[in-house]
Protein backbone atom coordinates (compact mmCIF):
# COMPACT_ATOMS: atom_id res chain seq x y z
CA UNK A 1 0.00 0.00 0.00
CA UNK A 2 2.82 2.41 0.88
CA UNK A 3 4.39 1.78 -2.53
CA UNK A 4 1.22 3.06 -4.20
CA UNK A 5 1.01 6.27 -2.13
CA UNK A 6 3.42 8.29 -4.37
CA UNK A 7 1.47 7.17 -7.45
CA UNK A 8 -1.84 8.17 -5.87
CA UNK A 9 -0.34 11.54 -4.86
CA UNK A 10 0.82 12.23 -8.43
CA UNK A 11 -2.57 11.19 -9.79
CA UNK A 12 -4.38 13.59 -7.41
CA UNK A 13 -2.02 16.43 -8.33
CA UNK A 14 -2.61 15.83 -12.04
CA UNK A 15 -6.38 15.77 -11.52
CA UNK A 16 -6.21 19.01 -9.53
CA UNK A 17 -4.16 20.76 -12.24
CA UNK A 18 -6.56 19.57 -14.95
CA UNK A 19 -9.56 20.77 -12.94
CA UNK A 20 -7.94 24.18 -12.54
CA UNK A 21 -7.32 24.31 -16.28
CA UNK A 22 -10.94 23.36 -17.01
CA UNK A 23 -12.16 25.99 -14.54
CA UNK A 24 -9.95 28.66 -16.12
CA UNK A 25 -11.17 27.66 -19.56
CA UNK A 26 -14.80 27.87 -18.43
CA UNK A 27 -14.22 31.32 -16.94
CA UNK A 28 -12.54 32.50 -20.13
CA UNK A 29 -15.31 31.05 -22.31
CA UNK A 30 -17.44 34.20 -21.92
CA UNK A 31 -16.28 37.49 -23.41
CA UNK A 32 -18.01 40.71 -22.36
CA UNK A 33 -18.50 43.25 -25.16
CA UNK A 34 -19.62 46.86 -24.85
CA UNK A 35 -20.26 48.97 -27.94
CA UNK A 36 -21.76 52.30 -28.95
CA UNK A 37 -23.80 52.56 -32.15
CA UNK A 38 -24.36 55.51 -34.43
CA UNK A 39 -27.24 54.44 -36.64
CA UNK A 40 -29.12 55.89 -39.57
CA UNK A 41 -32.64 54.82 -40.37
CA UNK A 42 -35.73 56.24 -42.02
CA UNK A 43 -38.81 57.81 -40.41
CA UNK A 44 -41.48 59.18 -42.76
CA UNK A 45 -39.06 58.55 -45.68
CA UNK A 46 -36.46 60.84 -44.07
CA UNK A 47 -33.04 59.62 -42.90
CA UNK A 48 -32.61 60.22 -39.16
CA UNK A 49 -29.84 59.52 -36.66
CA UNK A 50 -30.10 56.93 -33.89
CA UNK A 51 -27.75 56.52 -30.94
CA UNK A 52 -27.39 53.28 -29.05
CA UNK A 53 -25.42 51.35 -26.46
CA UNK A 54 -25.19 47.57 -26.28
CA UNK A 55 -23.77 45.22 -23.65
CA UNK A 56 -23.32 41.56 -24.51
CA UNK A 57 -21.64 38.27 -23.65
CA UNK A 58 -19.99 36.05 -26.26
CA UNK A 59 -19.33 32.35 -25.91
CA UNK A 60 -17.73 30.65 -28.88
CA UNK A 61 -19.57 31.93 -31.94
CA UNK A 62 -22.77 32.80 -30.06
CA UNK A 63 -23.46 36.25 -28.64
CA UNK A 64 -26.40 37.51 -26.57
CA UNK A 65 -26.76 41.23 -25.84
CA UNK A 66 -29.15 43.87 -24.61
CA UNK A 67 -29.19 47.32 -26.17
CA UNK A 68 -30.87 50.69 -25.73
CA UNK A 69 -31.55 52.92 -28.73
CA UNK A 70 -33.20 56.25 -29.45
CA UNK A 71 -33.32 59.15 -31.86
CA UNK A 72 -30.39 61.48 -31.34
CA UNK A 73 -32.71 64.48 -31.79
CA UNK A 74 -36.47 64.69 -32.33
CA UNK A 75 -37.47 64.37 -35.95
CA UNK A 76 -39.14 67.69 -36.82
CA UNK A 77 -41.58 68.30 -39.65
CA UNK A 78 -42.21 72.03 -40.17
CA UNK A 79 -45.83 71.71 -41.29
CA UNK A 80 -48.11 68.73 -40.74
CA UNK A 81 -51.86 68.90 -41.24
CA UNK A 82 -53.46 67.75 -37.96
CA UNK A 83 -57.05 68.21 -39.05
CA UNK A 84 -58.98 70.52 -36.73
CA UNK A 85 -55.68 71.67 -35.21
CA UNK A 86 -54.53 72.94 -38.58
CA UNK A 87 -50.95 72.80 -39.80
CA UNK A 88 -48.45 72.55 -36.96
CA UNK A 89 -44.74 71.98 -36.42
CA UNK A 90 -44.66 68.24 -35.63
CA UNK A 91 -42.15 66.33 -33.46
CA UNK A 92 -41.43 62.60 -33.51
CA UNK A 93 -39.46 60.65 -30.88
CA UNK A 94 -38.70 56.94 -31.05
CA UNK A 95 -36.80 54.82 -28.51
CA UNK A 96 -36.63 51.15 -27.57
CA UNK A 97 -34.69 48.42 -25.77
CA UNK A 98 -33.77 45.23 -27.63
CA UNK A 99 -32.59 41.73 -26.83
CA UNK A 100 -30.27 40.38 -29.52
CA UNK A 101 -28.99 36.94 -30.45
CA UNK A 102 -26.13 36.76 -32.91
CA UNK A 103 -24.39 33.85 -34.59
CA UNK A 104 -20.90 34.76 -35.76
CA UNK A 105 -20.08 33.53 -39.25
CA UNK A 106 -16.46 34.74 -39.07
CA UNK A 107 -14.45 35.01 -35.85
CA UNK A 108 -10.72 35.58 -36.37
CA UNK A 109 -8.06 37.61 -34.59
CA UNK A 110 -8.87 40.70 -36.67
CA UNK A 111 -12.36 40.18 -38.09
CA UNK A 112 -15.82 39.26 -36.90
CA UNK A 113 -18.96 39.01 -39.03
CA UNK A 114 -22.40 37.82 -38.09
CA UNK A 115 -26.16 38.07 -38.39
CA UNK A 116 -27.75 39.61 -35.27
CA UNK A 117 -31.51 39.21 -34.81
CA UNK A 118 -33.11 41.59 -32.30
CA UNK A 119 -36.52 41.77 -30.63
CA UNK A 120 -37.33 45.04 -28.91
CA UNK A 121 -39.90 46.92 -26.89
CA UNK A 122 -40.32 50.68 -27.03
CA UNK A 123 -42.56 53.59 -27.86
CA UNK A 124 -43.20 56.16 -30.55
CA UNK A 125 -44.15 59.62 -29.24
CA UNK A 126 -45.45 62.57 -31.22
CA UNK A 127 -46.14 66.17 -30.25
CA UNK A 128 -46.68 69.54 -31.88
CA UNK A 129 -45.75 73.16 -31.23
CA UNK A 130 -48.80 75.28 -30.52
CA UNK A 131 -48.66 78.37 -32.73
CA UNK A 132 -50.37 80.60 -30.16
CA UNK A 133 -48.67 79.69 -26.87
CA UNK A 134 -45.42 78.32 -28.32
CA UNK A 135 -45.66 75.30 -26.00
CA UNK A 136 -44.97 71.73 -27.11
CA UNK A 137 -48.13 69.64 -26.66
CA UNK A 138 -48.27 65.83 -26.60
CA UNK A 139 -50.20 64.39 -29.54
CA UNK A 140 -49.90 60.59 -29.43
CA UNK A 141 -48.04 57.58 -27.97
CA UNK A 142 -47.71 54.11 -29.51
CA UNK A 143 -46.18 51.04 -27.89
CA UNK A 144 -43.92 49.23 -30.34
CA UNK A 145 -42.22 45.87 -30.88
CA UNK A 146 -39.30 46.37 -33.32
CA UNK A 147 -37.89 43.24 -34.98
CA UNK A 148 -34.56 43.73 -36.71
CA UNK A 149 -32.19 41.52 -38.70
CA UNK A 150 -28.86 42.83 -40.00
CA UNK A 151 -25.54 41.68 -41.40
CA UNK A 152 -22.45 43.28 -39.87
CA UNK A 153 -18.65 43.12 -39.86
CA UNK A 154 -16.25 44.28 -37.10
CA UNK A 155 -12.53 44.95 -37.30
CA UNK A 156 -10.26 44.80 -34.24
CA UNK A 157 -8.15 47.96 -34.35
CA UNK A 158 -6.42 47.01 -31.09
CA UNK A 159 -6.86 44.02 -28.79
CA UNK A 160 -9.48 45.97 -26.81
CA UNK A 161 -11.08 48.30 -29.41
CA UNK A 162 -13.06 47.46 -32.54
CA UNK A 163 -14.99 49.34 -35.20
CA UNK A 164 -17.79 47.95 -37.32
CA UNK A 165 -20.61 48.55 -39.74
CA UNK A 166 -23.84 46.79 -40.62
CA UNK A 167 -27.07 47.03 -42.56
CA UNK A 168 -30.42 45.30 -42.59
CA UNK A 169 -34.15 45.73 -42.15
CA UNK A 170 -36.33 46.66 -39.18
CA UNK A 171 -40.02 45.77 -39.01
CA UNK A 172 -42.08 47.45 -36.29
CA UNK A 173 -45.22 45.89 -34.83
CA UNK A 174 -47.65 48.55 -33.55
CA UNK A 175 -51.36 48.86 -32.85
CA UNK A 176 -51.42 51.87 -35.17
CA UNK A 177 -50.85 50.74 -38.79
CA UNK A 178 -49.55 54.21 -39.63
CA UNK A 179 -46.75 53.86 -37.04
CA UNK A 180 -45.80 50.49 -38.54
CA UNK A 181 -45.64 52.02 -42.00
CA UNK A 182 -43.58 55.01 -40.87
CA UNK A 183 -41.00 53.09 -38.82
CA UNK A 184 -40.54 49.85 -40.78
CA UNK A 185 -37.64 50.39 -43.14
CA UNK A 186 -34.02 49.65 -43.97
CA UNK A 187 -31.38 50.58 -41.41
CA UNK A 188 -27.60 50.88 -41.40
CA UNK A 189 -25.12 51.69 -38.67
CA UNK A 190 -21.53 52.30 -37.65
CA UNK A 191 -20.18 51.40 -34.24
CA UNK A 192 -17.16 51.65 -31.96
CA UNK A 193 -16.76 48.98 -29.31
CA UNK A 194 -14.71 47.92 -26.31
CA UNK A 195 -13.75 44.33 -25.49
CA UNK A 196 -14.65 45.00 -21.87
CA UNK A 197 -14.14 41.43 -20.69
CA UNK A 198 -10.65 41.30 -22.19
CA UNK A 199 -9.73 44.58 -20.46
CA UNK A 200 -10.92 43.28 -17.07
CA UNK A 201 -9.09 39.97 -17.57
CA UNK A 202 -5.77 41.67 -18.37
CA UNK A 203 -6.09 44.15 -15.48
CA UNK A 204 -6.81 41.32 -13.03
CA UNK A 205 -3.83 39.33 -14.37
CA UNK A 206 -1.52 42.34 -13.96
CA UNK A 207 -2.75 42.91 -10.41
CA UNK A 208 -2.16 39.24 -9.53
CA UNK A 209 1.36 39.41 -11.01
CA UNK A 210 2.20 42.49 -8.93
CA UNK A 211 1.12 40.92 -5.66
Amino acid sequence: MKRHLPLLFLLLCATSVQAQRDSTHAQAAFKVVLNFDARRTWVNDASVRFNGIRLGAQRGRDLIAIGFYGLGDPYIQPEVDLGVLGKQEFYTRFSYAALTYERLLIDTKRWQAGIPIAFGLGNYRTSYRDTLSGNEIAYGVNELVPIEATLHADYNVFWFVFVGAGAGYRYVLAADPEATQKLSDFTYYFKVGLRFGEVVKRVRKRLRDEI
